[in-house]
């Protein structure tokens, strides 16, 4: 199996046949240590699809009742586990980084005119001087001033290759035109700014594997302009996962060595363990962690290293609690693929994310108090979820939760603010020796 995959899946090959041994929840009465009597019951399906077939009231699509006969079996286990068919299964894999054609970058419409917010580093806008702060006023001559930004953005749109010519406005420079040549270009996964006088990264997707690469270039920008990289706030909210080795190394800008994951299997013999390299790129930075119940799978994998480690103090709310790798199986080349459940992880102190989630060291939550805890949508939410083997009471208490009073502003962030406080004051260490009771 390979390790460098999507966190939660991972590509694997095996025969055909051992596949379709999951025919067998279709009848609870097969033995599947009776290959006799599973086969049994893989003629009775057949019996029954062909009686489907001739005598259902209306003609049925017969690829998709298959389709879904599997996959009400599969869902039936836990409901990651899929069959994935053949059009779809190209699609996901050509959809796994977030890739999409243009100049790379950014833009906003401001007094009718378009501002670029970002250019993509490394980008064809960027490639060809365009930055920041920048105002397009027009795209091939067709002057764009005052149009909506789909019609403005459509004339950017082309195919790899091809070459516009965009009108670019400078602050404080004359107009100039800029011919860009398309290219496919990945959107960025991370923002970093100076807030409050700390240093501030919100990963928005681990699905980019130039992320760690941006990381190291983000931070170094913030050590620059602060002076010393000594405060940092990685947030997470609301981050549904994305690549494993994405996850591996971003724990290990913050780790000296040491275990970040490990994923384990029905046997020993799948079970794996992750690591960091030797040597943190800034080890005496307090670092806060913020979460939230739409954090899920690769940054659970951060939080859950960081926090286990005595790194980071983890703020906000408990995540989603996806804890689950699911291994994709090619069934052939017109037969799609199984997704299947093979592993669970766990954090380096031994605890199993799965239906669980990351419980913040100290609990926040971005909304005012309405007297009790509000329901999220989690893991644990979903029909047939895979149980957790530890039992033991994990949930959110209410009067552990910090919540903003009734004069905080709501266009405030209230989690960011309390993130901030907590780097600024002993509280920071206490949090981290409260973890040392925990773990």
């Amino acid at each position: 199996m390979r390790a460098d995959v999507l966190t939660g899946l991972k590509w694997t090959s095996v025969a055909l046949a051992a596949a379709l041994s999951l025919s067998a929840p279709l009848a609870a009465i097969a033995d599947e240590k009776n290959p006799k009597a599973v086969y049994e019951q893989m003629e009775l399906f057949a019996d029954v699809l062909s009686i489907v077939q001739d005598q259902y009231v209306e003609e049925v699509d017969t690829p998709s009742l298959i389709e879904n006969a599997l996959n009400g079996a599969l869902h039936s286990l836990d409901p990651h586990s899929s069959y994935v068919a053949p059009v779809k299964f190209t699609e996901q894999r050509e959809a796994v980084r977030r890739e999409y054609g243009g100049l790379g970058i950014e833009i906003q419409s401001v007094g009718g005119l378009v501002r670029v917010n970002h250019a993509i580093e490394d980008g064809p806008a960027y490639e060809a001087g365009i930055r920041g702060g920048d105002m397009i006023t027009a795209v091939d001559g067709t002057d764009i001033r005052g149009k909506t930004l789909d019609d403005a953005v459509s004339g950017m749109r082309g195919l790899k290759g091809e070459a516009v010519t965009v009108t670019v406005l400078s602050p404080g420079e004359t107009s100039r035109d800029v011919v860009v040549v398309r290219d496919t270009v990945r959107g960025r996964a991370i923002r970093h700014r100076v807030e409050q006088g700390v240093g501030y990264i919100q990963i928005e997707t681990f699905n980019n594997d130039k992320l760690t690469d941006d990381t190291t270039r983000a931070l170094a920008d913030l050590n620059t302009r602060m002076g010393k990289l000594d405060k940092l706030i990685i947030d997470l909210r609301g981050n549904r996962g994305g690549l494993l080795t994405e996850s591996v190394n971003i724990s290990g800008l913050f780790l000296d060595g040491g275990e970040v994951l490990s994923a384990r299997g029905r046997d020993a013999s799948d079970n794996e363990r992750y690591n960091a390299p030797a040597g943190e790129l800034y080890p005496d930075t307090k670092i806060v962690v913020l979460m939230s119940p739409g954090s899920a799978s690769a940054a659970e994998i951060v939080a859950g290293a960081l926090q286990d480690r005595g790194r980071g103090v983890v703020l906000g709310r408990r995540s989603f609690g996806k804890g689950s790798v699911q291994s994709v199986i090619p069934l052939g080349p017109e037969d799609g693929a199984l997704r299947l459940t093979t592993q669970r992880y766990y954090t380096p102190s031994g605890q199993s994310i799965q239906g669980r989630g990351i419980m913040p060291d100290l609990l926040v939550s971005s909304l005012k108090d309405t007297g009790e805890i509000r329901k999220r949508f989690r893991e644990d939410s979903l029909r047939n979820f895979l149980i957790n083997p530890d039992e033991t009471n994990y949930e959110e208490q209410y009067e552990d939760i910090v919540y903003p009073d009734e004069t905080f502003p709501d266009d405030e962030d209230f989690q960011l603010r309390k993130a901030v406080e907590v780097l600024k004051t002993s509280q920071y260490e206490r949090l981290l020796d409260a973890q040392d009771a925990r773990f």
